[in-house]
């Protein structure tokens, strides 16, 4: 394992306080790693299409840069010099979906900003844009009935099918401008100066050029980062995937799926069997075999033809036959010659075939070719780890270490408190017990009950007292279930008053996760209030 996990699977856990981070290892640690980040891979003996890994890494490390400050001086300054592949500056990653993610997410920013300026690194976040773009709104907290908060779905752009965000155009001209209104009348008027307001002239001067609304989101909060001192780079995973780096590893593996198909069933099934996992989806799907055709852990899929579609491959001597079995194939020739082989796979790519990684893929990539460290929210934390087994199995090396970052931000929406959710959780579940209570043991609540049932409870104990031998039970059976019955109808009355409770505590319940929830837009708190909270967690967690 790695850093994180010296012995078993690593467990983490989302900061309960408003205004608390979670980053395992820590600060100190860290700095740490950056100190001396390429000794974990020198001399690994590893090659990829003939050559060995320090080389292939320095090429991929100056291909990843170089387009991550191409990509950012289109919008905004470029922080640092022109890096080079002898530079000595450790490379820290990060990525997420372009969207208007929660103040969790957005810390991870804020820490790669701070870990690039005292450690003279080079901070690169990637915009994850072959991940589906399933909603076009968020959740906005606001005014319902008889002074009740209620989340209402904001939209900013028409909802439709869910496709890459690479690919998610901009549908309704006229629903994305209103958004700034749209999200000031519904939102609670104790929020005030929501961040928004400073985002969205910039997000619309991007869509504007590119019509792609994800790009044009993380654009627009890159521009803002850049004006509060933040100093990081950007690029979408659909540049990073498309150089010929990658291209070399995807052909070098592809070569080997049939080995590496295994070592990624293996490992993916002792997790589960780690985490008593029995879904077939989690973390990730096993990679499949069918009709000669081997699974390999990409997505297919096209502007013509939208939807992701899984990547097959079968291995016919010195070809590579590649399918997404739905109507599209190619044929890579001479897949020995690797750069030969990588060359036909930038032509497709270049032909307008997305040939994209999925998760698991992804940071294998990013970690092992590129990065010096990476840095994950929590989710990616728990589902690298199984990537950490793989490319031991597989490679025999540990790859650069990654870290877990988050933080809990919430609006102030009213003065209810983490102890008060889990208070009326804990009542919720003395409630049900009650009722529980009603129907099978009501004689323990006797005392709470009239003078027939204090009697029934009497006579409850002493048929559990004189309990009579095999063969002649029929008849105590019978009276000890006419007991119960009568004690569970005297009951009664107290196991509807707990039913109302019930229902009086869970609408409290759904109340206080309104208010709670740490998974609002960070476009919708003040500026001033949310970095520089963020920035004092990245500074001190």
């Amino acid at each position: 394992m790695t850093l994180l996990a010296a012995e078993g699977y690593q467990q983490y856990r989302v900061p309960k306080e408003s205004g608390t981070a979670l980053v395992e290892p820590s600060l100190s640690e860290l700095a740490s790693v950056l100190s001396c980040p390429r000794n974990l891979l020198q001399g690994s003996g590893i090659e990829f299409c003939g050559k060995p890994l320090d080389l292939v890494r320095s090429q991929a490390r100056e291909e990843v840069v170089g387009l991550a400050q191409a990509y950012t001086a289109r919008y905004r300054d470029v922080p640092g010099n022109r890096w080079t592949a002898d530079s000595c500056s450790p490379i820290v990653l990060s990525g997420h979906q372009p969207e208007l993610f929660h103040p969790g997410v957005w810390f991870k920013n804020f820490l790669l900003s701070r870990l690039a300026t005292h450690s003279g690194a080079i901070a690169i976040n990637f915009l994850v844009d072959n991940d589906l773009c399933r909603s076009a709104a968020i959740r906005v907290p606001g005014k319902g009935a008889s002074q009740s908060i209620v989340a209402q779905s904001v939209p900013f752009d028409t909802q439709r099918d869910s496709v890459p965000w690479e690919l998610r155009l901009r549908d309704s001209a006229d629903c994305w401008n209103r958004f700034p209104d749209a999200v000031a009348g519904s939102l609670l008027p104790t929020i005030r100066e929501p961040l928004l307001a400073q985002l969205w002239p910039d997000a619309t001067e991007a869509v504007r050029e590119s019509n792609r609304i994800g790009l044009a989101i993380a654009q627009a909060r890159h521009q803002l980062e850049g004006r509060v001192g933040l100093q990081t780079l950007e690029v979408p995973l659909s540049q990073l995937v498309s150089t010929r780096a990658f291209a070399r590893f995807s052909i070098q593996l592809l070569g080997q799926l049939p080995r590496f198909q295994d070592v990624y069933n293996e490992q993916l099934l002792r997790y589960r069997t780690a985490h008593r996992i029995r879904s077939r989806a989690h973390p990730v799907p096993a990679l499949e075999q069918q009709h000669g055709w081997l699974e390999a852990p990409w997505w297919v899929y096209r502007a013509e033809a939208p939807h992701r579609q899984r990547m097959w491959v079968r291995v016919l001597n010195d070809q590579l036959v590649i399918s997404d079995r739905a109507g599209w194939q190619a044929v890579v020739e001479g897949r020995l010659d690797c750069d030969g082989a990588a060359t036909q796979w930038l032509d497709l790519l270049a032909d307008g075939v997305c040939l994209r990684p999925r998760a698991l893929l992804t940071t294998m990539y990013l970690r092992l070719i590129v990065s010096d460290l990476f840095i994950h929210g929590i989710g990616g934390g728990k589902y690298d780890q199984l990537t950490d087994a793989i490319v031991q199995d597989f490679f025999g090396v540990q790859p650069p270490p990654m870290t877990v970052a988050t933080a809990t931000m919430r609006l102030p929406l009213g003065n209810e408190s983490v102890q008060d959710l889990e208070r009326t959780a804990a009542d919720i579940r003395r409630q049900r017990e009650r009722i529980w209570l009603t129907r099978y043991h009501a004689d323990q609540l006797a005392e709470s009950l009239n003078s027939d049932a204090q009697e029934l409870a009497e006579r409850k104990r002493n048929l559990i007292a004189n309990i009579p031998e095999r063969g002649e039970k029929w008849k105590w059976h019978r009276e000890m279930t006419e007991v119960n019955r009568r004690l569970s109808e005297a009951a009664a009355a107290q196991a509807e008053s707990a039913k109302l409770q019930i229902e009086q505590l869970l609408a409290r319940q759904r109340q206080q996760r309104i208010v709670l929830s740490r998974d609002y837009s960070f476009c919708l708190f003040p500026l001033e209030f949310i970095v520089e909270r963020l920035k004092d967690l990245a500074a001190t967690s």
